[in-house]
């Protein structure tokens, strides 16, 4: 968890900087022609897949993709070929639940925000049985720190997932500087763009050796 300012001035500052790169990155992202979108999601797909913990991950949390962001199809497809189960978020009034993905299984439209969702009858996955969750993030800085949307699901989801390995991915455009935190605001293990994979330690992020497929180019 990043950490928190006590001068309130300075945290009404902090979050008015993260609204004004909340609208800045969904206008750069959603300007991405979608075969450009999808040739960058190939590329993180291949690095997310490289990661040991992906690998050694037997529970997935998955988020499912709105147009713009980085696609997740893929990497659920490779989970479901390779026996894994695959969760995925849905979004009540309480905030997240996680619920089984089963494939070929019907996906409801939330009506709020307009993302696909597991139904509400798919089965709820224990919190304490996810070893690993892919979080969406509109902004990411090298020292795992993210901007979301604003509502602030995944800060009180990803506490709760204690056990589970913390992958931010993003188009590699929307890895910044320094992401202005505020308080609440919860941190990833690694973060994963097109370009590169960072782990994430006291120093800020690491580069780790690119996926296979890349390293002869």
């Amino acid at each position: 968890m990043g950490p928190r300012p006590a001068d309130p001035r300075e945290e009404a500052l902090r979050h008015q900087v993260k609204g004004e790169l909340r609208t800045r990155m969904r206008g750069v992202r959603k300007a991405v022609p979608a075969s450009a979108r999808a040739a960058r999601s190939a590329r993180i797909t291949a690095r997310v897949e490289a990661l040991p913990q992906w690998a050694s991950a037997r529970t997935l949390l998955v988020f499912l993709s709105m147009p713009t962001e980085v696609d997740t199809e893929a990497l659920i497809a490779a989970a479901w070929a390779a026996g894994r189960r695959v969760a995925a978020p849905r979004v009540t009034e309480r905030g997240l639940e996680v619920r089984l993905l089963v494939e070929g299984a019907e996906r409801i439209r939330s009506s709020g925000l307009q993302v696909e969702e597991p139904s509400a009858t798919a089965p709820e996955v224990p919190l304490a049985e996810v070893d690993l969750v892919l979080v969406p993030a509109l902004a990411l800085d090298p020292r795992g720190a993210r901007i979301g949307y604003g509502a602030g699901y995944y800060d009180h989801l990803l506490p709760r997932l204690e056990r589970a390995f913390r992958v931010g991915v993003a188009f590699d455009f929307q890895l910044i500087a320094e992401v202005p935190e505020t308080a609440n605001d919860v941190r990833v293990h690694a973060v994963v763009t097109d370009a590169r994979t960072l782990e994430v330690g006291d120093d800020g992020g690491t580069p780790v050796e690119p996926a296979p497929a890349e390293r002869s180019g």
